[in-house]
């Protein structure tokens, strides 16, 4: 939804726009886009106009409304424990924080920081299990170094928002 707050799109610009901002983290189909337009043009919070064109199929453009743009907010603001788990849902939040007021900004960073510290641990402590698991280990390691990598940019992201 948030591709046609600045300006009207087509399905096909709006699926090309997430995929330029998040397509590493997510693939965007056909069977994803449509249903959500169709269940936010529904609810109110998006509006789809009909493109006639000569010698081609029609084209349905779609314009967000104030109460879309609500939405986009409201949506942004609930971070909860459980998402807080999932990379992608922060993730995607983030990439709007421009949209929502520090102190959200705030509450989202840490309470995501704080599922990373728990799962660091967690990664820790099966690392020093021990066992002669070579690749399980490595694979360990790798984790490990990951979540310290985005607990980093978190801290660095905090710092540049205060």
């Amino acid at each position: 939804m948030i591709q046609i707050d600045k300006s009207p799109k087509h399905g096909y610009e709006i699926k090309k726009e997430i995929q330029k901002d998040l397509g590493y983290l997510m693939d965007v189909n056909h069977n994803m886009l449509y249903p959500t337009l169709r269940k936010f043009t529904d609810e109110g919070f998006v509006r789809k106009h009909r493109n006639e064109q000569v010698g081609r199929p029609n084209q349905y453009i779609y314009e967000i409304t104030e109460a879309g743009r609500e939405k986009i907010t409201n949506l942004i603001n609930e971070f909860t424990e459980k998402d807080a788990k999932h990379q992608i849902e922060f993730m995607v939040r983030v990439s709007l924080f421009e949209r929502i007021s520090k102190e959200d900004r705030f509450r989202i960073l840490h309470r995501r920081k704080k599922d990373l510290e728990g799962l660091l641990s967690e990664i820790e402590r099966r690392l020093n299990e021990g066992g002669d698991e070579l690749f399980r280990d490595e694979v360990l390691l790798y984790s490990i170094s990951q979540v310290k990598e985005e607990l980093t940019w978190i801290d660095k992201l905090i710092n540049s928002t205060a």
